[in-house]
């Protein structure tokens, strides 16, 4: 069986003895090169056949690899003969090992007796122990990598949680997600979208400030000490806004469940008929608005939690036209769970008035058929 052939102990002079005659620094030189990889273009599978070469050495017997290929093979689970040649030549142009052929192309040494010459044909490991600090130097930098890409990551998705909470519609929160989980991404790319997410943030974020937080703040800075009577007459001023606010609340939720329900189906029909084609039986009243409704909101990422937010906010009449309406308009819209929780519960709820919408839907809709646009 050809296999390891010891060497005699020789000069370090000529390249054949380990660093410290031992096993332990050269497995440490591998364990290094072994996590920087990547960065020179080497794989597993050929780091695996290179841990094979090192395993056939002998603690202070040389660099110098003698066992066949067979035996390669054996240590390596049975993997083709070709595939280990592909892999040390591999190695070989990555520069972790030199190899030198003999005529016949067998791995073995000779020594001469009198001068004590060795001539060696194998596979040289020494290259990778002389290039040790260029594998813990690019090992360092990979780690620095991917701790600026974890920090980086991280800040980059508590920017996107910000905005769902605010509802932009124009940033596809779930599609930036689906880049960070990619093996290939990298800090560029992560430090870019964290540029444009903080960009996005700071202009809503800004945008609403002074209509609130500013605001209030400049009318406290600015008003005049009151007396216990002017404080009074502002509190009665506030409770009579705030009822005045509930009124036209009310008043906008009831415009569309004033009709009958044979009108409002004609406007769902004419305004959201995409959205109508998805029933599963004729709708014929309240009750199978509500279903469909029901059947409809999981297929646009509504949960039920969000439905119950906008039954509460809107009343179930209201909720189950504004769940239709956002089917139909679906495809104009990147995240619709945001967008539609951004009318229920965030910045766009104060202003949304299903019937207005529904109006503008039919009236596009009808502008889109020939022969009905005015």
């Amino acid at each position: 069986m050809s296999f390891q052939r010891a060497i005699p102990q020789v000069n370090p002079a000529n390249g054949f003895a380990l660093p410290g005659g031992g096993a332990d620094p050269i497995w440490s030189i591998y364990r290094n090169l072994r996590d920087a990889a990547s960065a020179f273009g080497l794989k597993p599978k050929v780091m695996q056949t290179l841990a094979a070469l090192l395993s056939c050495l002998k603690p202070g017997k040389g660099t110098i690899c003698f066992a066949s290929n067979n035996e390669l093979q054996r240590r390596l689970a049975g993997v083709s003969d070709k595939t280990i040649r592909r892999h040390i030549a591999e190695l070989a142009a990555a520069g972790v090992l030199q190899r030198h052929d003999s005529p016949n192309g067998k791995r073995y040494s000779s020594r001469d007796p009198l001068s004590g010459e060795v001539e060696a044909y194998g596979i040289d490991l020494n290259p990778m122990i002389q290039k040790a600090p260029l594998w813990e130097k690019a090992l360092a930098e990979l780690e620095s990598e991917a701790g600026r890409i974890r920090h980086c990551r991280t800040k980059l998705l508590a920017r996107l949680a910000r905005i769902d909470a605010h509802g932009d519609i124009q940033i596809d929160t779930d599609a930036i997600r689906k880049i960070l989980r990619r093996k290939s991404v990298t800090c560029q790319d992560i430090e870019g979208l964290l540029h444009a997410a903080e960009k996005a943030l700071g202009s809503m974020e800004g945008s609403a400030l002074p209509s609130s937080e500013t605001a209030a703040t400049a009318g406290i800075a600015a008003q005049p000490q009151m007396s216990a009577s002017g404080g009074q007459n502002d509190r009665n001023l506030s409770k009579s806004e705030t009822k005045d606010k509930e009124i036209d609340s009310t008043r906008l939720n009831s415009t569309t469940t004033s009709g009958t329900i044979g009108e409002v189906l004609g406007k769902l029909h004419r305004a959201c008929n995409d959205a109508m084609q998805f029933a599963l039986e004729p709708i014929g009243s309240w009750q199978g608005v509500h279903r469909h409704a029901k059947m409809l909101a999981p297929m646009i990422g509504i949960d039920k939690g969000l439905i119950e937010a906008a039954r509460i906010r809107l009343g179930d009449d209201q909720a189950a036209l504004s769940i239709i309406a956002m089917v139909q308009l679906q495809p104009r819209v990147r995240n619709m769970q945001a967008y539609f929780r951004s009318l229920i519960t965030g910045r766009r709820s104060d202003g949304f008035n299903v019937a207005r919408l529904l109006d503008k839907m039919e009236m596009s809709s009808m502008r889109r058929k020939p022969g009905l646009a005015a």
